[in-house]
């Protein structure tokens, strides 16, 4: 069997349509395609979230080799997965026989949502999530939202047992003074909270063992590993690791931790077939107990590529028996997609009420930690809204300021 083509681009599916209204978003999500054929008319597809994949030459020097050169491989991601889906068909196996001994059944599944939700649309999350049969949620905290308001408006619409994973995107440039207090109020009064993710950037080794050392709380590393991932583990910066491809650095990783016996949370950012890959490998690995994250929930399961989702119950799902990756493909719906164009986001203005009396006007998003001068968190009792064009002179006016200023206060 040799490989004759390997097509990869970028794909726009359409957001489910609960989020099509959304005027802050446009409309479809970014992920970056596979397909590869063979020979023996076998083909097989992958795709992934991320950014435009590599120019197609990049992929020229695998045409005419067999698609068992490739197992464990650090190609793109969405390649390497179409060609475990090759490899499993022509076997007629499930691609985790192609990983390892299956060591369980289920895996542990969150729903996620996007990074700027306002309380209300977040609320909306945990309903749809709680309803789709999830019990673990994911979500970025937000610098223009209260986490603690967040979390309040919550636990108000969650069923008893959920749990709340916080991202606290390390990259944004938090210290141990001001993360360390609302840890531990999170801790103390909102046991929905179940993790917290990157309070600070990786490269702050003490900050991550310091906070480890004060919190019941796990301590989820889900940034890039500086030093490999083992320093890492061995110097007890985290609780749990966030595990994310290029797919043969990801099974070589999680394996030891493995033997570490450090938990691992599997984060596949992709559609159907991502998260098939993804539960493939965590049931093979002895510490990928940690709940899967993807963002298969971010699209109706018929505007997936494959028709199809995994069903969640009770906050996991069944990995696939079938062949491969276990589903077929849409091709034609997967050509359209490499067609659509996203929706431009209409002109607005980022407005936030400050508890004082005064408000803040921007040229859309503010960046309130360098408007303020204070880190991400520890500003209270602000509100935030988009206002968009409403065909008034006001809005024309405050438009055409921030559009001068980048923001002012009034």
């Amino acid at each position: 069997m040799k490989i004759t083509n390997v097509e990869v681009f970028p794909i726009y599916p359409p957001l489910a349509k609960r989020y099509r209204d959304n005027p802050a978003r446009n409309g479809h999500e970014h992920r970056v395609a596979a397909k590869v054929t063979t020979d023996i008319g076998i083909t097989g597809f992958g795709d992934f979230d991320g950014s435009d994949p590599p120019p197609s030459e990049t992929f020229e020097p695998l045409i005419d080799t067999n698609p068992f050169n490739y197992i464990g491989s650090d190609l793109n991601p969405a390649v390497v997965m179409a060609m475990y889906d090759i490899m499993g068909k022509y076997l007629e196996i499930p691609a985790y026989k192609l990983i390892g001994q299956k060591r369980r059944d289920g895996v542990s599944s969150a729903a996620w949502c996007w990074g700027g939700p306002t309380k209300e649309e977040l609320t909306d999350d945990i309903i749809r999530a709680t309803n789709d049969g999830y019990t673990i949620f994911k979500i970025h905290t937000n610098p223009l939202e209260d986490v603690f308001e967040w979390t309040k408006a919550i636990e108000e619409v969650a069923p008893p047992g959920f749990k709340v994973h916080l991202d606290f995107t390390g990259r944004r440039g938090r210290t141990l003074g001001s993360v360390l207090p609302i840890v531990a109020q999170l801790e103390r009064n909102h046991p929905i909270i179940g993790w917290i993710e990157d309070p600070f950037d990786t490269a702050d080794i003490e900050s991550w063992r310091e906070l480890r050392r004060r919190t019941q709380l796990p301590i989820v590393h889900g940034g890039t590993t500086k030093l490999g991932g083992g320093h890492e583990a061995l110097m007890g910066m985290a609780d749990a690791y966030m595990m994310y491809p290029p797919i043969g650095n990801l099974i070589n990783t999680t394996t030891t931790m493995g033997k570490l016996n450090l938990q691992v949370i599997l984060q596949f950012c992709g559609g159907t077939l991502a998260k098939s890959m993804a539960m493939h490998i965590a049931c093979t690995m002895p510490t990928a107990t940690g709940h899967s994250i993807h963002l298969d929930d971010q699209l109706d399961a018929v505007d997936d590529i494959t028709h199809k989702r995994f069903s969640v119950a009770e906050g996991f799902s069944r990995v696939s028996e079938e062949p491969g990756l276990g589903f077929e493909v849409d091709e034609e719906l997967l050509y359209k997609y490499k067609d659509n164009v996203p929706d431009e986001i209409a002109p607005y203005i980022g407005v936030v009420r400050l508890g004082g009396g005064h408000s803040i006007y921007s040229l859309r998003q503010p960046n309130l930690v360098k408007i303020m001068g204070q880190e991400e968190g520890t500003i209270r009792n602000f509100t935030y809204n988009r206002w968009f064009d409403d065909g008034s002179e006001q809005w024309a006016q405050t438009y055409e300021r921030v559009t001068n200023e980048e923001w002012y206060i009034d």
